[in-house]
């Protein structure tokens, strides 16, 4: 450790220091634009040059995206590529002329859209195609150079836009992936994956960080890390990048194997398997096995890195012919924490163990369960040859958008905000978070989604757990109704248990709940459901109800009354 290839990356300060000593004002970096796009599409090198030579403007893209709004996710913008995905109510070839207007250059389609056929016929509008035999031939000169473009009718001199377009059999999503694929490959950058059940997005942050403190580091956005997300994520790499941390996210059995081709990772993290899209993967012993196909897919030279402490990660060594890092408290852990100490909203202090070589860290995320990203994140740093300073400076440093939002919305009244996405694992750590904490502790907890035939039994595991950890429980949703049912049958009084159909409902019913009528302070209220329960709401209503209509918990109370 390291092996040649990481120590060959260039680390950022070193590029810094070489631009200056050279007097270099500007290093303009290699961006996925439209040469590239036209070059993949399989056209000659004359097309390219005559395609970049129409557009006045700067023909880098700027942004990609299968969306045609200005405030899409990601966001349609000036010296745009916009995807035309077909969905399952919409088809994006209905908005590639709204894309257009909305900056976009270029489009992927997989035929000409009704709407746009008068432009593509009067010249408006190149067409580029890798199987020309589909359009009518023309060859139309642009200043000096042939382009050998397929075009129907001799247009204006500068056309507007660009269309390539791929066979339809092969579709946009599999032509952006194979786009993704050329991309990442064009520039050969180390890419760290990062998988498992629970975890992953923190874990992505928290490697990226690291990772920072040496290199020039492309991370996934929030969490584009499905069939869409990551070719996307792949799409914003640059010659400025040494090396990229993205996150992969399955839900359906043999995604794992198209999304390692995707990614091409030199190293993957598992962080911790456990119950997750059920409805597709059936039961944890198929997740453990897709998961695991990551580590399967990783070359001789690669690093699998580990989760010591959850044994159907660990024994996924097995199953790589790469190099294997293991971390966690384990004792045979290669990258370790001990001394572990629980501060509350403070978050995790550890003492970090590696070869021998020992430092205190102070983990500002609000919850025992990060430590695993944080050994995971420390594991890659010291693969990556970063420094034991830089690691835990890193780690130390909060994260933009953590997982767990501590919000006083009042002086009396704190709610952990853990609204993301729920498993029974991360239900079980966000309510170790709310047992530490003083005062009244209220779970409100929404249903979980994609569980299968575990979702019973899922509801259930967390029911049990409300036992010593809140005082108050909250349910909302069908499913939820197995966590109220267990929650009583452990012991808590039903007069402590409100349940409510919907998340809207959350907030109206505590307000004229008797169990918190006249209750002194201070309260912490633990918000947690699937995505789909859209518990942000509750958050918001909230700090409406109790926060921005009251400064203390004694008028708190009174609305409650």
């Amino acid at each position: 450790l390291p092996p040649p290839f990481y120590g060959a990356m260039k680390p950022a300060e070193d590029i810094n220091d070489l631009a200056s000593d050279v007097g270099v004002l500007t290093v303009r970096p290699r961006m996925f634009g439209l040469d590239d796009l036209v070059s993949w599409a399989g056209n000659s090198v004359e097309a390219l040059r005559s395609v970049s030579s129409m557009f006045r403007v700067d023909a880098r893209f700027q942004s990609v995206s299968m969306s045609s709004r200005t405030d899409g996710h990601p966001p349609m913008g000036p010296n745009g590529l916009f995807i035309a995905i077909r969905g399952t109510q919409r088809d994006g070839h209905d908005f590639v002329a709204d894309a257009f207007a909305n900056g976009a250059i270029a489009a992927l389609v997989d035929h000409i859209p009704a709407n746009l056929e008068k432009h593509v016929s009067d010249g408006r509008i190149v067409v580029i195609s890798a199987n020309p035999d589909r359009l009518d031939h023309k060859v139309r000169r642009v200043g000096s150079e042939v382009a050998n473009l397929p075009l129907s009718q001799d247009g204006p001199d500068l056309p507007e836009h660009v269309l390539i377009l791929v066979d339809r059999e092969t579709g946009t999503m599999t032509a952006l992936q194979d786009l993704a694929i050329w991309w990442r490959q064009s520039l050969s950058t180390p890419i760290v994956a990062i998988a498992g059940s629970v975890g992953k997005t923190t874990t992505k942050d928290l490697v990226a960080a690291v990772l920072g403190s040496r290199y020039h580091v492309l991370g996934t956005a929030g969490n584009f890390n499905n069939e869409l997300g990551l070719p996307f994520s792949l799409l914003r790499l640059t010659s400025e990048h040494t090396i990229a941390a993205l996150e992969i996210g399955i839900s359906a059995i043999g995604e794992m194997v198209r999304f390692a081709e995707i990614a091409g990772p030199t190293m993957a993290v598992i962080t911790r398997i456990d119950a997750e899209h059920l409805h597709q993967l059936n039961d944890i012993d198929t997740v453990e096995l897709e998961e695991g196909r990551l580590v399967e897919a990783l070359p001789a030279d690669g690093h699998a890195i580990l989760n010591a402490d959850d044994p159907r990660v660990a024994r996924m060594a097995s199953r790589t012919v790469a190099n294997v890092v293991t971390f966690g408290e384990a004792g045979d852990a290669m990258v370790r924490a001990t001394d572990v100490e629980v501060v509350g909203l403070e978050g995790t202090h550890f003492t970090l163990v590696y070869q021998g070589h020992h430092r205190r860290v102070r983990l500002p995320l609000i919850g025992r369960h990060f430590l695993t990203g944080a050994l995971a994140a420390a594991s890659v740093g010291f693969v990556a040859g970063c420094s034991w300073e830089g690691i835990v400076e890193s780690l130390e440093q909060p994260l933009e958008a953590p997982r767990i939002r501590a919000l006083a919305i009042s002086t009396q009244i704190m709610v952990l905000d853990d609204t993301y996405n729920a498993s029974p694992a991360s239900c079980i750590a966000a309510l170790d978070v709310l047992a530490a904490q003083p005062g009244l502790r209220i779970a409100v907890l929404g249903d979980m989604f994609e569980l299968g035939d575990f979702e019973a039994e899922a509801h259930r595991i967390v029911g049990e757990a409300l036992k010593g950890r809140a005082d108050l429980l909250v349910a909302t949703g069908s499913a939820a109704t197995g966590i109220s049912r267990e929650a009583a049958r452990n012991g808590m009084d039903q007069s402590a248990i409100l349940h409510v159909a919907a998340s809207q409902d959350v907030v109206p019913a505590m307000t004229s709940w008797n169990c918190l009528a006249g209750r002194a302070g201070p309260w912490t209220v633990l918000v947690k459901g699937s995505r789909g329960m859209r518990m942000e709401r509750v958050v918001a209503m909230l700090q409406q109800a109790f926060g921005a209509a009251s400064n203390s918990i004694s008028s708190a109370s009174s609305i409650a009354g």
